[in-house]
């Protein structure tokens, strides 16, 4: 990784007040070297297949059968 050329990551290693640098940390942290973003192989597959607030899902929570609930609604 190259160094970053952007003139406030200079401003890291300065002697600033304390209240100016409070006032600036929030833009000398974004421009800090960060780490790579991982790829989605590294994260692993995190989106559900079916939805945690599913009508099914909600019934077998509160010990309703799904298929009775759904034939009543269709009377």
């Amino acid at each position: 990784m190259s160094e970053p050329s952007h003139p406030i990551y200079h401003l890291r290693h300065t002697n600033l007040d304390p209240k100016l640098a409070l006032r600036l940390a929030p833009f000398l942290n974004a421009h800090r070297p960060h780490s790579p973003i991982p790829e989605r192989e590294l994260l692993g597959d995190r989106i559900p297949n079916q939805s945690p607030v599913g009508l099914k899902n909600l019934c077998s929570d509160v010990g309703i059968d799904y298929n009775k609930f759904k034939a009543k609604k269709k009377i």
